[in-house]
């Protein structure tokens, strides 16, 4: 069961996410991770990298470089891992980055996250990439199916499935 503050660090998470969208100008999707990077550029400076000598249980890592006159953050993704899974990878640790915070364990998964800093960061990167009012304007325009809508948004089936129910969604889904 959920905590005031994870409930409240849930929301934050959204809410920074759906700013971040806001800031990016994105108005339709799927959500352009480049233009999102892009647009961090100009307030951290940040660098993403595919590798392919992670274990398959890694996805994704944030590093933070600092000396006395500069930092950098470095987003590492398995290239290894399928697309869906790389982009999934790539907003967690922009969620990360953002709060400031850090894997606090390897292998947590979006169901399973062990901490609220987790949990915080897949919040984040669900609204990243789903969000939830281009979601509900995509809705809007017709009953359809979570595959087609995984399709459109480049999302597994499973992280369409899980926003659209717990954005209390299904009866808009075929």
């Amino acid at each position: 069961m959920e905590t005031v503050n994870e409930k409240a660090r849930i929301g934050s998470a959204r809410n920074l996410a759906m700013d971040l969208v806001k800031k990016c100008k994105i108005k339709e999707a799927p959500v352009s991770l480049r233009t999102v990077i892009a647009v961090l550029q100009d307030s951290h400076n940040l660098g993403v990298y595919p590798s392919a000598n992670f274990s398959d249980k890694l996805s994704g890592i944030l590093v933070t470089i600092e000396d006395e006159t500069s930092r950098r953050d470095e987003i590492h993704f398995n290239q290894n891992h399928n697309w869906h899974r790389r982009r999934f990878s790539i907003a967690h640790e922009i969620g990360h980055l953002l709060f400031n915070t850090s894997h606090s364990s390897i292998g947590s998964d979006f169901y399973g996250s062990r901490s609220t800093d987790e949990t915080e960061a897949n919040q984040f990167a669900s609204e990243l990439l789903i969000p939830l009012s281009i979601l509900k304007a995509d809705l809007k325009k017709g009953r359809t199916t979570v595959k087609d809508l995984a399709w459109k948004y480049i999302v597994s089936e499973e992280a369409m499935g899980w926003k659209i129910s717990t954005s209390n969604l299904l009866k808009h889904i075929l």
